[in-house]
């Protein structure tokens, strides 16, 4: 199965996490197809100055290899990572507790007492 140049490319660079701009930075370096390949190069510069792609007719014989997906897939973050802060008033923790545990909210008024509380002892 013949690949086409432009895949080949594509999933090298892919691969290497590279741009095209990026990988032909380095092409300066080589001055042969053999030289650019052995150090892992995609592109190399021709005896004319011109950037070139480093690769063999042999290479775009071969089938691509998959590209290797994540082994963790995006997930939302959990209920477990979500920060409560909770304003505790006039009421005893426990029962403060006890309402977080039953997944109830606190009440408006327990929290409008606390601020009250807060303002006037400043």
């Amino acid at each position: 199965m013949a690949v086409t140049l432009r895949k080949y490319l594509n999933s090298k660079l892919k691969e290497k996490g590279l741009t095209v701009a990026q990988a032909k930075k380095n092409a300066g370096k080589y001055k042969s197809i053999a030289a650019a390949k052995k150090a892992g190069s995609l592109y190399y510069t021709d005896k004319n100055g011109k950037v070139m792609a480093a690769v063999y007719a042999e290479d775009l014989k071969k089938p691509l290899k998959p590209l290797k997906k994540s082994l963790f897939p995006k997930t939302r973050p959990s209920s477990g990572s979500i920060k409560v802060e909770v304003l505790v008033g006039s009421r005893p923790k426990s029962s403060i507790l006890k309402d977080i545990d039953k997944g109830k909210p606190m009440s408006f008024s327990d929290a409008a007492k606390k601020k009250k509380k807060k303002k006037g002892k400043k």
